[in-house]
């Protein structure tokens, strides 16, 4: 039977509407793989990594803006200039990376936990962020940007930190007593608790405009 309805004094006929057969897309997701020798600058990232191993990988120069790596690993690849805006980076390990210039600063924060090993790191921009415990083991940290950032706690293993720059660093608890050629002001930056070999407090004083002798 036709269904009717009274409208403004005419009877009109009920047309039902028809199920779409079509599905809604889903976000794309790419859980445990290894990606090898990809060329991101060519080819489109996915908008979620799981678990997954980038492996001498191109993400040079790249805006590589709303990504969601967790818990991957990313070996040997080229990371250089890249600007990380809204990037999400939980549990992510980077190892034997070309880091130059890479842009943290508008990552997204929340989760955020990285660790860098062996990594090229210089001009690197850290500015004002929160890497609570992070750990950088024999990584070249040369005028990277750490004004403003949240260290509590960090290792910089055997790093070169010649020319980076802390200005109200907070580095209570940071660990610097393998690293080298960091200049530090115990006036502009928290260092309770902090940890240097005898052999790096020239880095204490230089930073207080303090002149060291032989």
């Amino acid at each position: 039977m036709d269904r009717l309805r009274r409208n403004s004094g005419q009877w009109q006929e009920i047309i039902p509407l028809q199920k779409s057969n079509k599905t809604i897309p889903q976000p794309h997701h790419m859980e445990n793989q290894t990606i090898e020798k990809a060329d991101f600058t060519i080819d489109e990232l996915e908008p979620n990594y799981y678990e997954c191993t980038f492996d001498k990988c191109n993400f040079s120069g790249q805006s590589i803006g709303r990504v969601i790596f967790e818990r991957c690993t990313f070996k040997e690849c080229n990371l250089s200039l890249v600007k990380a805006s809204n990037t999400s980076w939980l549990d992510v390990l980077f190892t034997d990376c070309k880091m130059t210039g890479i842009n943290f600063t508008l990552s997204n924060r929340f989760g955020l936990s990285v660790e860098f090993r062996n990594c090229l790191l210089s001009y690197a921009l850290f500015t004002e962020m929160k890497l609570k415990g992070t750990r950088f083991t024999r990584c070249d940290l040369q005028n990277a940007d750490f004004m403003e950032t949240q260290l509590p706690e960090a290792k910089f293993t055997e790093c070169d930190l010649c020319y980076a720059s802390f200005h109200h660093t907070n580095l209570e608890k940071a660990d610097f007593s393998t690293a080298r050629n960091y200049a530090l002001n115990p006036a502009a930056n928290r260092l309770k608790k902090a940890r240097f070999s005898r052999y790096g407090l020239e880095g204490l004083l230089t930073g207080l405009g303090i002149e060291v002798v032989d």
